[in-house]
């Protein structure tokens, strides 16, 4: 579980890292197409980083559920 963890901590800095340099991108208005290009590409990174952050999270939340169910049940068959 620490892996996934692990996973989701990177996945959370590389998502603050994209959305400071898409900010940064989008606040600098004289920079050239070249730029608007790479904020677009980088705005398209960070949405696909949002998406697999959000499946990470559901992943984690249902191995989650089923190892507290095979505890529990484990601690059951102990109790007997």
């Amino acid at each position: 579980m620490s892996k996934l963890n692990e996973a989701n901590d990177r996945l959370g800095a590389a998502m603050t890292i994209l959305e400071q340099a898409v900010e940064t991108r989008r606040g600098n208005t004289d920079q050239a197409s070249g730029a608007r290009d790479q904020s677009d590409l980088l705005q398209g990174e960070l949405d696909k980083l949002r998406m697999d952050s959000i499946a990470l999270r559901d992943t984690s939340g249902t191995v989650s559920n089923r190892l507290d169910l095979a505890i529990g049940r484990l601690r059951n068959m102990l109790d007997d």
